[in-house]
């Protein structure tokens, strides 16, 4: 979704060399996510989904040149 959304505003050979899987135990080493949450999650999350709860993207894009450059 974010590729195309990224081409959908111009941006060309947008590509995503890497995506990471980040888990619980990933996430608790950001002071951005309190502990309670943290322990919220463990709770009502499955456990088997504890190791990629989310994911770190990079994404390599450019913005073709106006004048056809």
């Amino acid at each position: 979704m974010l590729r195309k959304k990224l081409m959908n505003v111009g941006f060309v050979g947008v590509e995503v060399p890497e995506r990471v899987p980040f888990g619980l135990t990933a996430l608790a080493q950001y002071p951005l996510f309190p502990p309670e949450f943290l322990e919220f999650v463990r709770r009502v999350v499955p456990p088997d989904r504890h190791d990629s709860l989310v994911y770190s993207v990079i994404v390599t894009a450019r913005k073709p040149h106006e004048g056809g450059r």
